[in-house]
């Protein structure tokens, strides 16, 4: 996820173990990649953070026919949810978030956050991939 004040960027991880399955009863950890100091560079979010990036305490984690699957939302829309699967594909993991974009479910590809002082919500901007393989993109305002 970026955002409009600077080139810093949230991260969401999904802790896997060897066979692609979600580790714990909230595998996704939410930190900053600190890019404005370099590339390397990470934090955790401030409590002040929480309400506009931070991820709802419920992460339900289901098997799925292909692997796995872990829904979470974020604070700022949990109306909104999105489901992270994860397969294992040529020996690999593959992890894809997915959400409702428009009219249909889509893979989730960037979400831009316009934020202004102090910690609001301007719009958010939703980019993926249509289930036709098309760009999508949706524009959110709180």
């Amino acid at each position: 996820m970026s955002r409009s004040e600077n080139r810093n960027q949230v991260h969401y991880a999904l802790s896997l173990d060897e066979a692609c399955r979600p580790v714990g009863t909230r595998p996704v950890h939410v930190y900053w990649r600190m890019l404005e100091r370099g590339p390397s560079e990470v934090e955790e979010l401030l409590g002040v953070e929480q309400p506009v990036y931070g991820l709802e305490d419920s992460q339900p984690v289901e098997a799925t026919a292909e692997g796995w699957r872990v829904r979470v939302s974020l604070k700022a829309f949990p109306s909104r949810p999105i489901d992270i699967t994860t397969a294992r594909v040529d020996g690999k993991c593959q992890v894809q978030a997915w959400t409702k974009l428009g009219n249909s479910v889509s893979r989730l590809e960037h979400v831009f956050v316009k934020t202004s002082w102090p910690f609001r919500v301007d719009f958010v901007r939703l980019d993926g991939v249509g289930p036709d393989g098309k760009p999508v993109h949706e524009l959110i305002r709180q």
